[in-house]
């Protein structure tokens, strides 16, 4: 799995809000400190629309920004970069959380005794089945023992992934932080790379996804 903008914008929408694509492309492909006016301006939104959405994307420190007083008006202006270090954090952060769920669903798969409805009603483990007589609840057709082998692999296969995507993240963190060459440096003690990130600080904030 390739760590793209699309893959941001996803994580980032599924944490922050649907609203945000628009909004996180510019910041994305943008250059650093961009005005709010602008940012309304390109977006065909309001300022305040604009805040919005960058406020609750502050909420989890993936954007900074800078205040200039407009001389002639009198007013402060603010302008808005994205934090990559923390943006890959999160989104590192995300995928971590998503690989613990998805090592328990294998756990669960792998120890296998699932019986299914013929039409697909319901999946139960086996003592469910036998306090119901192997019998669907909805429809009443006998539950027939399921064979998982291709749900187990399909799960180890994303477990692969996104042990994958994990690791390019960290790379993606350390250089942000100005840690040049570090596959080279880190790639023979996988233990001390981690070791390392471990010492980096940066504020994630997982409010929408920690639950």
């Amino acid at each position: 799995m390739k760590i793209d903008n699309q893959l941001i914008e996803e994580t980032i929408c599924d944490i922050v809000g649907e609203d945000l694509p628009p909004l996180l492309n510019l910041l994305l492909v943008g250059k650093p400190n961009i005005s709010e006016f602008k940012l309304a301006e390109q977006l065909n939104i309001t300022v305040n629309q604009v805040r919005s959405m960058l406020y609750r994307m502050q909420e989890h420190n993936l954007v900074d920004f800078i205040r200039k007083k407009d001389k002639r008006k009198g007013w402060y202006i603010y302008y808005w970069t994205l934090n990559k270090k923390n943006t890959y954090g999160l989104l590192r952060e995300y995928k971590r959380k998503q690989l613990e769920d998805l090592k328990s669903r294998l756990a669960r798969e792998e120890v296998g005794g699932f019986f299914v409805c013929p039409i697909g009603c319901v999946r139960m483990k086996m003592d469910q089945a036998m306090e119901v007589e192997f019998r669907c609840q909805e429809c009443g057709s006998l539950v027939k023992e399921q064979n998982n082998s291709r749900t187990v692999e399909n799960i180890k296969k994303m477990i692969k992934e996104t042990r994958v995507v994990d690791t390019e993240l960290a790379f993606k963190i350390l250089n942000e932080f100005g840690i040049k060459n570090c596959k080279t440096e880190f790639a023979s003690n996988i233990k001390e790379f981690e070791k390392s990130i471990s010492k980096l600080k940066f504020p994630i904030v997982m409010k929408a996804a920690s639950g």
